[in-house]
């Protein structure tokens, strides 16, 4: 028997630039198909395939370098050009978001014929395109037997079906079973044989511990005995359905990993994962976990630390994520008490709730055991909405339990959930309040830089206790659309408090338009728990999200001064009419600007004097050379400096204002950079008055600030990447600045 991780074999090599460079033709074709709206983030994307081909096989080792720790730039630098290449993978299929979590695309998950189409269209469907390129190896072997595919998630359907279908074509003599909890989930609903059978011999719901090897057994003719939740078909349409078992976890192996790719997960480690319970002791009401999970269990603290050696030892990984639905007090100090006993360095963490036994006395034994990061459910900070939630928690024990953590150096994560029927935006806006607070707590009180926190709308699960029993908290059902034989979460209203708009809207940032907004929206692979744990257990500075570039320095520019596109830099003429593209991988920059810059493309110099006099704005192109240049976009020619010149001023990007106040100040997004910065009502002014290029004397007279006061604040601007500057020839300047606008300097 051997294990396979489809996801991470897939994922790895679409992300390296073999896989890149087959699929750049079909993102190139693509152009011509992709709807008005979304031509602008794909143009993006096509813009920086090229530095992404390159570059991705570096970043990818990078991540899977423990010294990447350490080394907070090189992460940056890594997760930036794994960031554009997810973009460039989505950008090769229609409707493709492949984010490392659900992956959507074009087909969906809802529906059991669109599944199925997804299965027979590898064009359209990066699995079946994978499998095309890279099919599975292990099904040469002709010993196989059994193929086992686990399926967690509703988004996990579309692979796990493309795979069966794959399996079947190369062997159809092997067996294909599906199970997990979405199998279990999903074949509770049928009542006569379903399509999947196509490809699928059968499922097997709850848990597959004893399930698959009886099964196993009973293909290869060892014995016949009942397999534990099988649901196979009885040959006339209709079903036959072997009763589950509940799995003893007390007497289970040690997990085994062998043959699973380690080296090849997009983080040091391993980080392994593990489990003291399973399960959840407790019943929350928009939860539907217990559903297909069997009763709560617990596992012997001593076997679950005995795990953990073996497989340090056997893998060479001192981390592991325990992945139980929650971990109980009794599990938390079991474990601990273990780890310390036996005086084992390894480091880990899990999922619990607050509670009041959440005390120091834990907290400072969970730190000495190596727990890193505690994932807490907050959802809501108002008591009156915890019970509605039948969530068991109590609002008096949340502050003890964070203080106690905190102060033992246990980074925390808290999940926040947004419109729970009968909520209110009052009590929705306290949570988001106080996690905010408790994240600058961490910071600045406790000196924890690690802890995070993340909010979501409400889900309506149809197996939840709302879901099951909608009347009993104020909720109406909208049934899902015609054909919708999977859809497992629903739209829905509500009697009173927030609406399902209102709590996505409370959730989600709005739109942009401007260059690189969509670009810069992809994935971030640094907001994986893993990598927030993992810097914590190494004590480690925290990478920032954006590659952080010097300002340039400032060119003087006479007539007869060489630019010429910098080394690096990716230039890409728009076809759809927004004229030139230039990415700077130095800053993750993409720029945009007018098609009469066409000569960039053709990689020439020329002259200052001779780009101004061809094109039909002299005081836009100034800007525009301006900008490019303060994002090394250009490269200058060295050249003497001359004595008399002007210095001016311009607007850096594009910039979007957002959270305007009333003092006048305001924040300033760039999508080309993706870089925001908070300026003062006078900042703002200076931003706004150096569109086509101002002097400092200009500036001064017109936001009524003396030099003094001003030449501070233009410097804070430019540093911040809001401004640019260039020193002028004074030839230059005769021919766009009225006379006695500028200000000479020596």
């Amino acid at each position: 028997m051997s294990s396979l991780d489809l996801s991470i074999e897939q994922t790895d090599w679409l992300l390296s630039s073999e896989g890149l460079t087959a699929l750049l033709p079909k993102a190139e074709q693509r152009l011509g198909e992709v709807p008005a709206g979304e031509r602008q983030a794909h143009e993006e994307t096509l813009a920086v395939f090229s530095d992404t081909i390159a570059r991705i096989d570096s970043a990818r080792t990078t991540l899977k370098s423990r010294s990447v720790l350490t080394d907070p730039a090189a992460f940056t630098d890594a997760a930036t050009v794994v960031r554009n290449g997810l973009s460039c993978v989505s950008a090769s299929f229609p409707g493709l978001n492949f984010d490392l979590r659900g992956n959507f695309s074009c087909f969906s998950h809802r529906r059991s014929d669109s599944i199925l189409d997804a299965t027979r269209s590898p064009d359209r469907n990066v699995y079946g395109w994978a499998l095309a390129h890279q099919p599975i190896r292990e099904l040469e072997d002709s010993d196989l037997a059994v193929v086992g595919i686990s399926v967690s998630a509703d988004t996990q359907l579309i692979a796990a079906l493309t795979v069966a279908r794959h399996v079947k074509h190369a062997r159809p003599d092997v067996h294909v079973v599906m199970g997990g909890n979405l199998t279990t989930r999903m074949v509770g609903r049928w009542q006569e044989e379903h399509p999947f059978f196509q490809y699928v011999d059968s499922f097997v719901s709850y848990e597959g511990e004893d399930a698959l090897p009886a099964l196993c057994d009973r293909i290869s003719g060892v014995d016949d005995r009942p397999v534990p939740g099988l649901l196979e078909r009885d040959g006339r349409g209709g079903l036959l359905r072997t009763p589950a078992a509940m799995v003893d976890v007390s007497d289970l192996p040690t997990p085994d990993f062998d043959g699973l790719p380690l080296d090849r997960y997009f983080a040091p480690g391993p980080v392994l994962p593990l489990q003291a319970s399973r399960s959840c002791a407790w019943d929350c009401a928009f939860c539907s976990i217990p559903f297909a999970s069997n009763k709560f269990r617990i596992r012997r603290p001593e076997h679950v630390v005995h795990d953990m050696a073996a497989l340090a030892a056997k893998h060479g990984t001192d981390t592991f994520m325990f992945v139980d639905e929650i971990m109980t007090l009794t599990s938390l100090r079991g474990v601990s008490r273990e780890l310390i006993d036996g005086g084992h360095e390894l480091f880990w963490y899990g999922e619990t709730r607050f509670s009041k036994g959440l005390d120091d006395e834990l907290a400072t034994a969970l730190r000495r055991s190596g727990c890193r990061r505690l994932d807490l459910g907050l959802e809501s900070y108002n008591q009156r909405v915890l019970d509605l939630m039948r969530k068991g928690t109590k609002v008096a024990d949340i502050e003890p339990s964070l203080d106690a953590l905190l102060s033992n150096k246990v980074p925390v994560h808290l999940f926040c959930m947004t419109g729970f029927p009968g909520e209110t935006e009052e009590e929705a806006v306290r949570t988001q309040e106080f996690a905010t607070e408790a994240l600058r707590r961490s910071v600045e009180e406790y000196d924890v830089p690690y802890s995070t926190a993340a909010n979501g709308p409400f889900i309506l699960d149809v197996l939840s206790p709302v879901g099951e029993r909608p009347d009993l908290f104020g909720v109406e059902l909208i049934p899902p659309d015609e054909g919708e034989d999977l859809a497992f979460d629903l739209d829905y209203t509500v009697a009173r408090g927030l609406t399902q708009e209102d709590a996505a809207s409370l959730t989600s940032g709005g739109p942009s338009s401007s260059a690189g907004s969509a670009f810069h929206r992809a994935t971030w692979i640094g907001d994986a728990e893993e990598w927030s744990f993992l810097w914590a257990m190494a004590e480690a500075e925290l990478p920032a999200r954006k590659i952080a570039t010097p300002v340039a320095p400032r060119p003087e520019l006479h007539p007869g001064t060489l630019v010429r596109l910098a080394d690096e830099v990716h230039v890409r003429m728009s076809a759809t009419g927004r004229g030139t593209l230039l990415h700077v991988p130095s800053g993750d920059t993409l720029l945009a600007v007018p098609r009469q810059w066409h000569w960039l493309l053709d990689g020439q110099s020329c002259t200052v004097a001779d780009l101004l006099e061809s094109l039909p704005s002299v005081r836009t192109a100034a800007a525009t050379l301006a900008r490019l240049v303060a994002h090394r976009a250009l490269a200058v020619e060295a050249a003497d400096t001359f004595k008399e010149r002007s210095l001016l001023w311009y607007a850096a990007h594009p910039h979007e204002v957002a959270d305007s106040r009333l003092d006048g100040s305001c924040l300033l997004a760039s999508p080309e950079t993706n870089k925001q910065v908070r300026v003062s009502a006078a900042g703002r002014l200076a931003w706004l008055l150096t569109a086509d290029g101002a002097t400092a004397s200009e500036l001064s007279t017109r936001t009524r600030l003396p030099e003094e006061r001003l030449m501070p604040l233009l410097d804070e601007l430019t540093g911040h990447g809001v401004l640019a500057s260039a020193f002028f020839h004074p030839g230059l300047l005769d021919t766009f600045l009225p006379t006695g606008a500028a200000q000479r300097s020596g």
